[in-house]
């Protein structure tokens, strides 16, 4: 109720996307937009809201993937 409440108050379409992995991944991304990070051509990622660079820990499961876009807290 409190998401389809938010998308209406911003005039976005409510609509359901079951399977669409794309659209699932930016929904996402641009709900938590000030804590994503873009992955760089050297390997390190900058974070979109107020830029810096930052790394995946080596311990992560991410650590060897390295994803064109991460969600961190």
């Amino acid at each position: 109720d409190q998401l389809e409440g938010l998308l209406e108050r911003v005039e976005i379409e409510v609509m359901s996307s079951p399977g669409d992995l794309e659209a699932i991944r930016k929904a996402i991304t641009s709900g938590y937009f000030p804590i994503c990070a873009r992955l760089q051509r050297n390997g390190s990622y900058t974070t979109k809201k107020h830029p810096q660079t930052v790394h995946i820990h080596p311990s992560s499961g991410l650590a060897h993937v390295l994803p064109r876009w991460v969600v961190y807290h």
